[in-house]
């Protein structure tokens, strides 16, 4: 989804988009993923996360998404939230394909185990975020999943305030 192309972004929202991917910001501080799991490093990434998409506000985007599997934490969100709004409008949506279809995806990922990907997946699925707008993307294409995604938004689904 994060790396959809500007074709696509065009498409699904009329003007060009940004994506921002949480992970990507992880490899900045943590390059081979070494460095065990601290709440002190997760905000400020997500922090640095926020102040990225209020830069590209700031500069002419219309639309910025950010995307990362911490963000399911009302807590974590809420950085975010304190950040762009106002004058962002905020909106959470988690993606929510089954376990097969996640596993399927991630093989031959090198960091994606299969025992730490459904460690995660029953992590978020007992923990959802209580504002977020749920889709199922199972048998979705990422395009197809932009263009759901779009149409949740257009409905107010899943805005924070």
């Amino acid at each position: 989804m994060c790396r959809l192309g500007h074709h696509a972004m065009v498409s699904a929202w009329g003007h060009p988009a940004a994506a921002i991917d949480v992970d990507q910001l992880y490899l900045n501080v943590d390059a081979r993923w070494e460095l065990p799991y601290d709440d002190a490093r997760n905000a400020m990434v997500l922090d640095q996360s926020a102040r990225l998409a209020r830069s590209l506000f700031d500069n002419g985007w219309q639309t910025v998404m950010i995307f990362g599997n911490s963000l399911f934490d009302p807590a974590d969100s809420a950085r975010i939230v304190s950040e762009l709004h106002p004058p962002a409008e905020i909106y959470h949506v988690t993606l929510t394909p089954d376990i097969e279809t996640v596993l399927e995806r991630c093989a031959g990922t090198a960091r994606r185990r299969e025992a730490v990907l459904r460690h995660d997946f029953d992590v978020h699925a007992a923990r959802p975020h209580p504002a977020s707008a749920r889709l199922d993307n199972t048998d979705l294409t990422p395009e197809a999943t932009l263009r759901a995604l779009v149409r949740l938004v257009d409905e107010g689904a899943g805005r924070l305030v």
